[in-house]
Order: structure tokens, then C-alpha cells, then sequence
């Protein structure tokens, strides 16, 4: 049975996925190969839990993202995470009800199983050969060398001989390689995937023990450490929570946008991470004074994540949104709401904490693969109140795929947008079209389906951009007089009436700046934006007549090394200068 179920799903792996892109293709393995897995256990009787099939919700519906949406940035990590839900729910399926955290237990202890007592026959894996069929096979195999050393022997000696084995020569010219390598690496695949499942499978017929060794009795002597620790972090966070609170709201606060968002992330995991172990380790000792401590590391560590949220909201509206920055807010909230289950196992030993920890997780992870990211970002990103930082068209066409096309196609009719604005959304959305191609079966997507339904005129697109090229030649001086003179500059250098070049700061962090170049024109009538660059902060620049400039950036704030770069166009373009190696002796 469970030859016969892992060679079916082996084949079907196969039809389904190789050489083709992830679609329903998904979806229907995971159907075949968890009703072959569940028919296989509940005829071995191995079924214990049943309640734990409802994990294949999760599994199925992050399956059904592949068919349903276009964009792939879940796309790898799903597989992962699929087959540990997969692997999770098998567990719990095959052992009675217990905690969530004794699962965990069985399954490490099935990953690490070295297959000493699980003894994976010739019989098991249904590779048995008879003697005779070793001998037959041998047999054969010297057969073929002699007679192939006779033949060449014999063809060299006999033209006439020769000439009967002259095709197989031509037969081999006309054999396609190519073919033939896919035809052995789609093999390889079929055979790892039947090893790979059929060991899952008897491996999940292995009884593991669930009982979770009894821990020693907690030493007496460190409970006044514990009380120590937690009252000193208590008081550390009180005044950290202060300085959040006053920095956040005060007003004349001066400070940059990306060192106070980043900072505040990484250290929010830090310390969450720290807080969740110690509440675990001090909360074995069932005291009441220890427990409000524990509540009250919560209650801080929340308030630090709120306080990071504001942080990142406020870099949001100033460089807008991506993939990274709106994780952040997803990672944030999931922890914000798991420390429910936490604050509950603060007062109740018994609670499963772990279990509701990772519904928890598993529930926000499917909520962020349904919620369509990819619009949200764009529409967050062309219809922000543009601040000192311009939209990011770069970044949006880079992530673009046919779940945004119709959020920039709106903002492509509205008839408040600039000439230059049009060009730029007209060029994403024929990048979209570029990429679009025909699907088969295994990779039916609905969102890709819907698309191709929808627009299927590329030509419109083309002729549209070309219209717009002609309307931004006539418009262009116009558009570049809507920039303003920055008020505030780290450099200035006047060439001429027609030329005067400015560097703004427009953010600073960890070494790192971010510089806008300018330059002024038409007797200081009018300001354009050239450039925006990334440097280290020693860095310095000095522009030239005609276009002509230089900057020196070193490799780090310690100046140990640095690159000098060149430009001819007002700093639209920088290319590194090369100089030949040269050593020197000392006499």
C-alpha cells in the first residue's frame, strides 16, 4: 500500500510540476497526496487525533494563493511552510491529544530519527531483486562488452564488416542531448520523491512517546535571582518606555526618519525575544509576586511595539511603502496578539500557550498571503501626500505583476497627474504586458487568467508612450519649474548664472546618507533634481563647468579606503575612476 501510494504520487509530482510553474498544479498534489498519506494511516489504524485535520485549512489555502494570485513573493517560503504543516499535522494525527509543545517534541525526534529501529528494507522500498536476477543482469552487462570489443576489432579488419555498423554512427549525431538529460533528470525526481514520501509515510506509523520528561525540581537558591532580574528589567524598561513616549510626542524633536525606524524594529525582536524566555523560565515558580512581574514585562514589551509601529508608520510616509516595511507591521501586530495566550499562561501553568502561539502565527501568515500585499504597496505608494521623497516608480515596477495592474492603470486615468507621471505608469503597466504569456493546465492562475481577459492590446499601451514622449519634449520645462530651491543644503557650488549645483541631506543612518543633487538654471529661475545618491557620510563632492564633477566616497566612516568618481552630466551619472596599481619601495 504504501509502495503503491508513493509511486502514484511520485508520477503525479511529475506531470503536475516539472517544467512548469507553480498554479492549481498545487492545490491538486496536495489534495492526492494528503488523501493517499490519510488513507494509508487510517487503514494501518494509526489514526488517533482527528481533530487534527483542520490544519489542512491553512494548507489548502495557502495552496490555493498559486492559482489565485500572480504575485510570487510567497511563493518559496509557502513550500516550506506547507510541508511543515503537513509534517505538524501527520503528528498530531497519529498520537493522541496532548500538549502542542510535546507535538514539537515527537516531531524533532522524527526528523532526527536515525532509521536504526525503523528498518528500511530492500522489501519496504520495494526494490527487491532476486539472485537470479543479479546473475541475469550481470550476465548481460559482460555480454554487451565483449561483443562490443569483438565488433570494433572485427570492423577494422573487414571494410565490407564495416560498412553494416556504418549507421549507428549517424544514429548517435541524431540523438538530442538535450532531451535526453531532461528525460534522466525528471527520472531522478520521480524516484527521490518515492523515496522521500514512502519514508514519511512508514516513519509516521513509528510510535514516538509523547511524555514529556518530568524537568528537576527548581533550585530554591535562584528564586531571588529571578525576583532580581525581573524587578531590575522592570525598572530599565520604565524609564525606556518614558523616553519612547516623550520622544515620540514631544514636540522640536530633532532626528531622522530611517535610523529611529530601523533601530526601533530590530530591538523591539531583541528584547521581545529575551522577555518570552525569562517569562517561561520564572514563571515555574508559582509565586504571586513573580507573576506580576512577568504581566508587567508584557505589558512594556507591548508598548514598545506600539511604539515601534508609529516609528515605521512615520518612515512609511516619508519614503513610502514595500514588501519590508509592511512585514514589519504584520510581524509587529502578530506579536502584540500572542502575548494574549502568554498573559493567560502567566496565571495558569496548565494552559497551552504554545498551541494558541501558533495559531496565532499560522492565521496572520494566511491573512498577509491573502490580502494582496502587492496592491496595498502600490496604491500606498501613488497615492501617498508626497513629502521631500518622490515616488519610487523603480521600485513599483519591480514588483508589479498582474494583481497591481489595475491600481495603476486608475492612477494612469486621472487627469491630475503630469505628462512625466503618465509616462512613467504607462511604461509599468507595458512591463506587466511584456511578461504576460500563455498558460498551461498545471499553471492555470486566476489572476493571470483574468488579466489576459481583460487586456490583451498591447498596442495601445506602445502607441500611448510614444504620444507621451512627444507631449514631454513641449512640457518638460514646465514640469522641471514645479521643483523648489532647497532651503536647507550641506553643499553649494555656484558655476554660473546657468549653472548652480546643491546637495540636500535627506536622511542619515548607521554611516549611511541618502544625497539629492540639484541644480539651478535660467539666471536661478528654475530648479531641477538631477540625482538621488547613496554615500557614506565623510564623503565629499565638488562640481565643475559644463556638467563637470567629483566625488570622493569612501568605503566606510573610517576613511580607510575611498573611490573617486567622476561625472559630465551634473551628477545624473557617476562612473568610478581607475587608477593602475602602482608600489613603491622604500630605498
Amino acid at each position: 500500500m504504501e509502495i503503491l501510494g508513493s509511486i502514484i504520487v511520485s508520477v503525479i509530482q511529475s506531470i503536475l510540476f516539472y517544467n512548469k510553474e507553480i498554479g492549481i498544479s498545487m492545490l491538486l498534489f496536495l489534495l492526492i497526496a494528503n488523501g493517499i498519506i490519510y488513507y494509508i494511516l487510517y487503514k494501518k489504524n494509526k489514526v488517533q487525533n482527528k481533530r487534527a485535520i483542520l490544519l489542512i485549512i491553512p494548507i489548502m489555502l495557502l495552496g490555493s494563493t498559486y492559482f489565485i494570485f500572480a504575485n510570487k513573493t510567497f511563493n518559496i517560503i509557502n513550500i516550506f511552510v506547507i510541508i511543515t504543516l503537513n509534517i505538524i499535522m501527520y503528528v498530531m494525527l497519529t498520537h493522541k491529544k496532548d500538549s502542542f509543545k510535546n507535538y514539537l517534541n515527537v516531531l524533532i525526534e522524527l526528523l532526527l530519527d536515525d532509521d536504526n529501529e525503523t528498518e528500511f528494507t530492500k522489501e519496504k522500498l520495494g526494490i527487491h531483486f532476486t539472485d537470479k536476477i543479479k546473475k541475469m543482469t550481470m550476465s548481460v552487462f559482460i555480454v554487451l562488452i565483449v561483443v562490443g570489443i569483438i565488433i570494433i576489432l572485427l570492423s577494422s579488419a573487414d571494410s565490407i564488416f564495416a560498412n553494416l555498423f556504418s549507421g549507428i554512427g549517424n544514429l548517435f549525431e541524431k540523438i538530442n542531448l538535450e532531451v535526453i538529460f531532461n528525460l534522466i533528470l525528471r527520472l531522478m525526481i520521480i524516484i527521490i520523491t518515492y523515496l522521500l514520501f514512502l519514508k514519511l509515510v512508514l516513519k509516521l506509523q513509528k510510535d514516538y512517546s509523547t511524555d514529556e520528561e518530568e524537568s528537576s525540581k527548581i533550585n530554591k537558591q535562584h528564586e531571588f535571582t529571578i525576583k532580581l532580574l525581573l524587578i531590575a528589567l522592570n525598572i530599565v524598561y520604565i524609564v525606556f518606555c518614558f523616553i519612547q513616549i516623550k520622544a515620540l510626542f514631544a514636540k522640536n524633536v530633532v532626528y531622522n526618519y530611517a535610523g529611529y525606524a530601523r533601530t526601533g524594529f530590530f530591538q523591539l525582536m531583541f528584547v521581545s525575544l529575551i522577555n518570552c524566555i525569562i517569562i517561561l523560565i520564572s514563571n515555574k515558580y508559582n509565586e504571586k509576586g513573580v507573576k506580576i512581574l512577568n504581566l508587567l514585562l508584557v505589558i512594556y514589551t507591548i508598548m514598545i511595539a506600539i511604539s515601534s509601529i508609529y516609528r515605521m508608520h512615520m518612515y512609511e510616509m516619508e519614503y513610502g511603502l514595500t514588501y519590508l516595511r509592511i512585514f514589519v507591521y504584520i510581524i509587529l501586530v502578530t506579536e502584540i496578539i500572542c502575548f494574549v495566550p502568554i498573559t493567560v499562561y502567566i496565571f495558569n501553568k496548565n494552559f497551552d500557550f504554545v498551541k494558541w502561539c501558533f495559531v496565532i502565527i499560522i492565521s496572520s501568515y494566511c491573512l498577509s498571503n491573502y490580502i494582496n500585499l502587492e496592491n496595498i504597496i502600490i496604491d500606498k505608494n501613488i497615492n501617498r501626500q508626497i513629502t521631500t521623497i518622490p515616488v519610487d516608480y523603480s521600485y513599483i515596477s519591480k514588483i508589479i505583476t498582474e494583481d497591481g495592474y489595475s491600481t495603476v492603470q486608475e492612477k494612469l486615468e486621472d487627469e491630475n497627474i503630469t505628462a512625466k507621471e503618465k509616462e512613467k505608469y504607462s511604461q509599468i503597466l507595458l512591463k506587466v504586458l511584456n511578461n504576460s504569456k500563455e498558460m498551461s493546465w498545471q499553471e492555470f492562475n486566476i489572476s493571470k487568467y483574468m488579466f489576459q481577459l481583460e487586456n490583451n492590446d498591447e498596442k495601445k499601451i506602445k502607441l500611448q508612450i510614444n504620444e507621451l514622449e512627444g507631449m514631454l519634449e513641449y512640457n518638460n520645462k514646465n514640469d522641471t519649474i514645479e521643483e523648489k530651491k532647497p532651503e536647507n543644503y550641506i553643499y553649494s557650488k555656484f558655476i554660473s548664472k546657468d549653472e548652480e549645483y546643491f546637495i540636500e541631506e535627506i536622511d542619515k543612518a548607521m554611516g549611511d546618507a541618502l544625497w539629492r543633487i540639484g541644480k539651478l538654471t535660467d539666471n536661478g529661475e528654475i530648479y531641477t533634481v538631477i540625482n538621488t545618491i547613496e554615500v557614506t557620510t565623510p564623503s565629499k563632492i565638488e562640481f565643475f563647468e559644463n556638467g563637470l564633477g567629483f566625488l570622493e566616497r569612501p568605503t566606510n566612516i573610517y576613511c580607510e579606503k575611498s573611490e573617486l568618481l567622476i561625472t559630465h552630466d551634473s551628477g545624473k551619472t557617476f562612473e568610478a575612476i581607475k587608477f593602475p596599481e602602482r608600489k613603491f619601495y622604500g630605498i
